[in-house]
Formats: C-alpha cells, structure tokens, sequence
C-alpha cells in the first residue's frame, strides 16, 4: 500500500512539472526565439512584436503562479513580488500618460488585456488560498540591497554609454522623472524578464537537481542570448550591459530568495542610466 502511494504521488509530480515546464518553455520562445529573434531577421520592426511578448508573458506568468500557487517559494515568488506583478501591469497604463521618456501609450487595445489578466489572478488566488512564504526582516534588507545595486549598475550602464554613445541623453531629470522612469522600467523590462529568468526558469532547473551556482550562469547567458537584438543599435550593450546585468540580477534573487529585490533593481538600472 505504502509503495503504491508513492509511486501515485511521483507520478502526480511528475506530471504537474511537465504542465509547468510546458508554460516556461512558452515563456523560453516568447522571450529568445520570437522577441529575441524576429528584429534580426526581419526587414522592418513588426508591430505586432511588442505586443504578443509583452501580453503574452504576462498571461503566461500568471498561468505559472496559479499553477504553482503552494510551492511559490520554490521560484522565488513571495507575497511582495504577487503584489507587483498583479498590479503592475495595469499601473502601467495608466504610468503611459505620464508623458514618460522612451515610452509611448501603447497602440494596441489588446494592451487592455492586462486588466482581466490580473483581476482573474487576483480572485483565482483569493478562492484558492494558497500557501505563500512569510514576509521576514531579512527580505526587506535584500531590498536595500537591491535598491543599491540598481544604482550601482546604472552608474556602470551610464559609463559605458557615455564611451560608446557620449551623444545620448533623455530628459533633464525632474523629482517626477526619476520617480515614474524607474517604476516604469520594472514594470515594463522588469515584469517581462524577472519572473522568467530569475523566477520560473530557475526554479525548474533546481528541481531538476541542478546547483544553484550554475543555474545562476545558465540563466545569465539566457539572459545575454534573449538580447541578441541589440547587437544590431548597440553592440556594446550586448557586450558590456546585457552579460553584467544578468549577473548581478541573478546574484541578487539567489541569496534572496526572492525577484523583489531583483526587480527593484533591474527598474533602476535601465530607468536611472539614461539621467545619469
């Protein structure tokens, strides 16, 4: 009796992480092979790209959560990180008419999508009741952390701009600025990137029984590969930006625990080097 209850729970197991990997390798060929992809080979930038990556990860992301609503800890994903991800998407419409550099309102309504995407998470997630990791001091000082480390690479992101494109710049930076750009860029790059690579990627890899150190430069040179795109309007960021960041963004959900952190940086980094 005993052996025919283990072998129906590693079956059941089993089969709940084929499901899951079927959802990560969706979000895989999202983010590598189609946005990742297509502007190389493609004669002019397509208009429906944006949106399929951006709607689609999303949906994706939320599928992913509700599916492993009681064994979140083990991607990362705790009540912090819930908390952004089901409103950020829709904060980020409305951050759209804040007249953000490097932004424009987006001109497809399927963007709207975000909206039952994260009220059907929401409700899905208040029936279900799952098991979430506690909040603890210690994450609040990896916030810290995270916050420094955003700063620290856009100090690093800025200096390699200023070498290889010294004519760039945005906006002199205003209070408003510095306040929306940052939140904007985590929710925009930050949502599209951080729960996959640093999230779900690399809790499905663990379970795999692969250690977490070369999991943290698995999912980096993913993270480079998934920027293959900017070699053709700034190879330097291919070299010098993209490889760094995937690093320290990994570093810092690792000895975390959590993608809050990573998150916050990653925000940071791409919204403050353009000022800086």
């Amino acid at each position: 009796m005993t052996t025919s209850i283990a072998i129906n729970k590693a079956t059941n197991t089993d089969a709940h992480m084929r499901v899951t990997w079927l959802l990560v390798g969706g979000l895989f060929i999202l983010r590598i092979p189609l946005y990742g992809g297509v502007p190389l080979v493609a004669v002019e930038y397509p208009d429906w790209l944006d949106p399929v990556w951006e709607i689609g990860t999303y949906l994706l992301t939320a599928l992913l959560i509700w599916w492993e609503r009681d064994r979140l800890a083990d991607f990362h994903i705790d009540k912090v990180v819930l908390l952004i991800f089901i409103a950020g998407k829709p904060l980020e419409l409305l951050l759209y008419q804040q007249q953000i550099p490097y932004s424009t309102f987006p001109n497809s309504v399927a963007y709207f999508l975000y909206l039952p995407i994260a009220i059907g998470l929401a409700v899905a997630l208040l029936r279900t009741r799952p098991t979430l990791p506690k909040l603890n001091v210690r994450l609040w000082g990896w916030m810290v952390i995270g916050f420094l480390g955003g700063i620290a690479l856009a100090a690093y992101f800025a200096s390699v701009f200023k070498v290889y494109r010294p004519r760039f710049g945005g906006e002199a930076p205003t209070s408003t600025l510095l306040v929306f750009v940052p939140l904007w860029q985590m929710l925009y790059a930050g949502l599209g990137e951080e729960p996959f690579f640093r999230g779900f990627l690399w809790g499905s890899f663990r379970k795999t029984g692969l250690k977490d150190v070369w999991i943290w430069l698995l999912q980096a040179a993913l993270f480079w590969l998934s920027h293959l795109s900017t070699l053709l309007y700034a190879p330097f960021s291919f070299w010098l930006i993209v490889p760094v960041g995937g690093l320290v963004l990994g570093l810092l959900a690792w000895r975390s625990r959590s993608i809050a952190p990573s998150l916050l940086a990653h925000g940071l980094a791409n919204g403050l080097s353009g000022f800086m």
